[in-house]
């Protein structure tokens, strides 16, 4: 049973040194381009030159990012379930930085379940392919 989407997007360039407001007006426009409802939004920056972490909370789950500038490296997650495309969210925040290196692995969430509860397969992860070009 396939109830969500999780994609892992890490980022080495230009996407590391955005800044609080950048971030938060890219996840937020992320989370529109997948199709999903924004609730609210916390961004937390760890001082100058230092990281930021955040969290866009949609209807459908969350869009969240954790920043290293110090290692030109951001890491984002991007999970949604429903009628919601990821994919498209995914697209839009590796697009704001055209230069950096960017990879997308995907998650299928949801576990088999049957009437004697979860069984004993583990979950199955897949890859997309390479949608963004870089190997």
């Amino acid at each position: 049973m396939n109830i969500g989407c999780h994609l892992i997007i890490e980022c080495q360039g230009r996407h590391a040194h955005l800044n609080e407001q950048e971030l938060e007006a890219l996840l937020v426009s992320a989370a529109k381009a997948g199709g999903a409802s924004v609730l609210q939004a916390h961004f937390h920056p760890f001082g100058a030159g230092r990281g930021i972490t955040g969290v866009v909370l949609l209807a459908e789950s969350h869009i969240t990012v954790h920043t290293w500038p110090e290692h030109d490296y951001a890491a984002f997650d991007v999970f949604m379930c429903g009628d919601c495309k990821p994919l498209q969210a995914a697209e839009k925040i590796s697009a704001a930085c055209p230069d950096a290196v960017t990879s997308v692995k995907s998650i299928d969430r949801g576990l088999p379940f049957n009437a004697g509860g979860v069984t004993p397969n583990p979950p199955v992860a897949s890859t997309y392919p390479d949608t963004f070009g870089v190997g």
